[in-house]
């Protein structure tokens, strides 16, 4: 066998950063839900149209998308709209679009869900008010009321535990719009609404990983931002990290070595050891990837050693300066990573210190401010969609497997040796 030599002269070669290929878009299926209660949103001057007209013509401007974008209408069945986004936008100014049955909230999710398969996003547009069919409220009419806990919100909970298990997750955008026509409460009885401000809701439905690029597109194009945002789902605990030598480091002597830190015999209050670690986050909901949900959440445990959390840092916010110093593969690393994690030593009693590092799964719970039980006036549904929080709830407990209070955005263990 032959040998290879190597001059003890000549600098090792240095690690080229890998070229990340980024997830394709199969398709885009963009679904308006076209019950009649949807109707007062379509007539006059109305920000959802607006809104729904400006996320149509984005869609189809988002890449890489491999099919042109698909738009349908529902209320019972989907029905596929023919004549492409400007036709569909101008259709929303001038032809009565919502004027179909009620319809009913897990059927239309199911059929939405399955458009989003196979590397596809679905988008539904819809009020998501959960109510009985017509003829269910005429035999009882608080059947909305009584039994949207149980059985309504069990549909929906049933729908979207077929996507959990199939990882596809969700993403919910609030917005508001005045509504100028007629609004049916939720005993089926009609009011005539003009320009009364009525919350709507935008979902995007997706494989995890084409879900995150695709709401990272949208939300870069978007003028107008949502009130409100929610994401369920969000895939696997994240468990690794890069562990950095040189960036933000203080103290003398230590090693990083994989996932330990080394060599801290020596720390002390008046001589600690400060280090960093680059995390990649992006596969969480946006909303988990903020300074502010991170600072309130992100926990650290080291039973009775001096370890303290200093600061959490996007990347974007890293002193330029302390990555200059970087060699090529810290380099690679803090390209891989999206947030930077800086950690103070003060004092190790063991010669081996376990460092837990844990952000829990917490939801939102705007929805449940802007949920009522009885719309029939308007103080009653001001600002608010009558069942939203069960509605809500259902997809909820359809991501929550076992033990919600267990689940963890991030578990990260760090060991620290004397």
């Amino acid at each position: 066998m032959a040998g290879v030599l190597q001059s003890c002269n000549l600098a090792p070669k240095e690690e080229e950063t890998p070229t990340v290929k980024a997830d394709t878009i199969n398709q885009i299926n963009f679904f308006l839900e076209t019950s009649a209660s949807m109707g007062g949103y379509l007539s006059g001057g109305t920000a959802f149209k607006d809104i729904v007209s400006e996320f149509a013509n984005k869609l189809s401007q988002i890449e890489p998308v491999r099919k042109p974008l698909a738009i349908y209408t529902i209320s019972q069945e989907a029905q596929p709209y023919e004549g492409g986004v400007d036709r569909f936008v101008t259709s929303l100014a001038t032809v009565p679009l919502a004027n179909a049955r009620s319809s009913e909230l897990h059927s239309i999710f199911k059929q939405v869900g399955e458009k989003a398969r196979n590397g596809n996003v679905a988008i539904l547009v819809s009020d998501c008010i959960l109510s009985f069919p017509d003829e269910d409220i005429k035999k009882n009419p608080q059947i909305n009321v009584t039994d949207a806990s149980s059985v309504l919100k069990n549909e929906i909970n049933r729908q979207f535990a077929m996507l959990s298990k199939d990882t596809i997750n969700a993403t919910v955008y609030a917005y508001s719009s005045a509504f100028n026509g007629t609004y049916y409460d939720y005993q089926n009885k009609k009011q005539k609404l003009n320009g009364e401000q009525r919350p709507f809701y935008i979902w995007i439905i997706g494989k995890q990983r084409v879900l995150n690029l695709f709401n990272q597109k949208l939300q870069a194009s978007l003028t107008t931002k949502p009130d409100k945002q929610l994401s369920f789902g969000g895939g696997s605990t994240i468990t690794d990290y890069n562990l950095f030598f040189t960036l933000n480091r203080q103290g003398e002597n230590w090693n990083a070595d994989g996932q330990r830190i080394t060599n801290l015999k020596g720390v002390r209050a008046d001589r600690p050891a400060e280090f960093s670690i680059g995390l990649n986050l992006s596969g969480l909901p946006s909303y988990a990837q903020t300074e502010a949900y991170l600072t309130k959440n992100l926990t650290v445990m080291a039973g009775n050693a001096g370890v303290k959390l200093l600061t959490i840092q996007p990347k974007d916010k890293v002193d330029a300066k302390a990555t200059e110093k970087l060699k090529t593969n810290e380099s690679r690393m803090l390209s891989e990573s999206t947030h930077i994690l800086t950690f103070k030593v003060t004092q190790l009693f063991e010669n081996q210190t376990p460092v837990t590092v844990k952000l829990p799964v917490r939801y939102d719970t705007w929805y449940l401010d802007q949920s009522t039980m009885d719309d029939r006036t308007a103080a009653g549904r001001e600002g608010k969609t009558f069942a939203l929080q069960h509605l809500m709830n259902g997809v909820r407990d359809a991501y929550e497997t076992g033990s919600g209070s267990d689940k963890s955005f991030i578990n990260l263990t760090i060991t620290l040796e004397q």
